[in-house]
């Protein structure tokens, strides 16, 4: 649930499914940032290999930056950001934080197994017990998630007094618990990273999930299976799942490469469409023949599920296998990711 948002009980009614859906992109968490992208420079010198936005148009959310700070090499590095303060427990929420932001980067392509991260605590005071006890449950996490995904955290700072006394009524106003981790990657070679956007008009688009979200060692297999099949050259794009779930996600590659999608009805209209939950990534294959392939990729490690495939129309369609249920123009799905924020 994003922050409030639960369209869970609306969208096995096709119009209900549209308002859920365009009320979740228009999520402040969700909504596009390119006003604020756009105000700096964030193309470091001509040594921006994939930008903050993507596609044919710029306009797509990316995974992560990647930078080739040496012109004269391939390598690179890959930069990301994993955030989930709308998380209750502070071990789950720090948890999600760390795996956001290693699915970020190896979206993009970067190995677990050459990636680090850097944690950021805000926290309010932790002068009372209760709040101590949230602080230490997410270093608690910390510790627990880069043992079992084998990535170190190599810097990190903290803020600890993120609150305000009303000095008139004593009430004691405090941020939410937030932990920022920030992953880095070293890339071989540029060449071979990947993009969120869909690139043809006649591929399928498929959910990688892991099969065990709240088993640490199965969220790091379903990350190191996923960086070997990105390296073979099978994935055309690839997206992290996670502000909005599966529905979310699926919009915004299409959003990027201006390609609509049909979708099944089955999954679009099930509980699980707005899920947020980690190890979850969306992939474009090129053909029916590829999803049988990856789904032996991941044995007993991640499920791997046909959500549907891209069309050259810009739209999406939601369908049963006897009727199309619901079609959004992607002008209206993009008017809605792009407006709350476009100041």
């Amino acid at each position: 649930m994003i922050c409030g948002l639960n369209p869970q009980s609306a969208i096995r009614n096709p119009q209900l499914l549209k308002a859920a859906l365009l009320g979740a992109l228009a999520h402040p968490n969700i909504a596009s940032k390119h006003w604020i992208i756009r105000q700096y420079d964030h193309e470091v010198q001509g040594g921006s290999v994939i930008k903050p936005l993507i596609g044919p148009e710029q306009i797509g959310p990316s995974d992560a930056a990647v930078l080739r700070p040496k012109l004269g090499s391939y390598k690179g590095i890959a930069l990301a950001c994993g955030l989930a303060p709308h998380v209750q427990d502070p071990y789950e929420m720090a948890v999600a934080s760390i795996d956001e932001a290693i699915r970020n980067v190896v979206a993009v392509g970067a190995d677990p197994a050459k990636t680090a991260i850097l944690d950021n605590f805000c926290w309010p005071s932790v002068d009372d017990e209760r709040t101590m006890g949230t602080l230490v449950r997410a270093c608690e996490a910390c510790r627990d998630a880069a043992l079992a995904y084998g990535i170190p955290f190599i810097s990190g700072k903290d803020s600890l007094h993120n609150q305000f006394t009303n000095q008139e009524t004593g009430q004691v106003l405090r941020i939410p618990n937030t932990l920022l981790i920030s992953a880095i990657a070293v890339l071989d070679d540029v060449r071979k990273c990947v993009t969120m956007d869909l690139k043809q008009r006649t591929s399928r688009v498929a959910l990688v999930r892991a099969r065990r979200p709240g088993d640490l060692a199965n969220l790091a297999g379903t990350h190191r299976l996923m960086h070997q099949l990105l390296a073979d050259g099978t994935v055309s794009a690839c997206h992290d799942v996670s502000d909005g779930g599966l529905a979310v996600a699926a919009v915004e590659m299409a959003i990027a490469s201006g390609l609509g999608l049909i979708v099944g009805a089955e999954l679009f209209m099930s509980d699980g469409a707005f899920v947020e939950a980690p190890g979850r990534y969306l992939v474009e294959l090129p053909d029916a023949g590829a999803i049988g392939e990856v789904v032996k990729h991941f044995g007993d490690v991640a499920d791997v599920v046909e959500v549907g495939l891209t069309q050259h129309l810009r739209k999406l369609t939601v369908t049963t296998t006897k009727e199309r249920v619901l079609e959004i123009g992607l002008e209206e799905l993009t008017a809605a990711w792009r407006g709350t924020l476009d100041w």
